[in-house]
């Protein structure tokens, strides 16, 4: 059968929200032609190990244990390198992206001819999981647009599908870092004239395990990743 969906989960430590939120993810996609990809940092909790036990009898899952350079973003970069489908699919493994949304956004992408559709919590019906968070990422993502001379609204997300052609020239040139990565894809995809949209996405609270973000240090480097892509 042909892979038409690739969906890429890149994660550290995230077992307890796995365990919970892949038998969710596998009634989101409206065929049975996508695959999930489960790129691991070389988790502490034995993330591959314990999923392989829990879902053993699924075919539909391919495991990718990266023991060198932990990175968010590489992480993404191999499992896309490594993904058959068409259209590549990025969402979080924490709960913030739910695939209550993902299954919404599979039915935009089916129902019209977009090239990429990203989820946004500043559209009408979208939010983050905390006020500060919220605000703060809000009032960065004017920040970004300012500078880069984006139009979109959630330039932070990292929710996306897109047709995977338009990834392949950009793997070196975007996917390295951290979650900066999604800032240097939507500033290109949008030089490049893609026809994106957006939709509302509502974050959810973290099940389990703490977050690896750091508002703080986050921010800063996101802020040099912005500038540089002017200079």
């Amino acid at each position: 059968m042909k892979i038409k969906y690739s969906l890429v989960l890149p994660c550290y430590n995230e077992y307890g929200n796995l365990k919970f939120l892949l038998p969710q993810i596998f009634n989101s996609f409206p065929n049975k032609k996508y695959q999930i990809i489960i790129v691991d940092d070389n988790s502490e909790d034995q993330t591959i190990k314990k999923l392989k036990k829990d879902f053993k009898k699924s075919k539909k899952i391919k495991y990718i244990l990266r023991k060198k350079n932990p990175s968010l973003a590489l992480s993404i970069k191999e499992g896309i390198k490594k993904s058959s489908g068409e259209i590549t699919i990025v969402m979080d493994t924490d709960f913030n992206h739910t695939a209550k949304d993902l299954k919404k956004m599979l039915q935009l992408f089916k129902k019209n001819n977009f090239d990429m559709i990203c989820g946004s919590r500043f559209l009408k019906g979208g939010s983050s999981n905390t006020f500060l968070r919220h605000y703060c990422s809000l009032f960065f993502n004017f920040f970004v647009n300012f500078i880069t001379g984006g139009k979109l609204s959630d330039n932070l997300s990292g929710f996306f599908i897109i047709k995977k052609k338009y990834l392949l020239k950009y793997l070196n040139k975007v996917f390295y870092g951290y979650g900066e990565y999604y800032i240097r894809l939507l500033f290109y995809m949008q030089k490049k004239g893609l026809n994106i949209s957006e939709m509302p996405v509502k974050y959810a609270l973290r099940r389990y395990g703490t977050s690896k973000s750091k508002l703080v240090r986050m921010f800063f480097l996101y802020s040099i990743a912005t500038i540089k892509l002017i200079i």
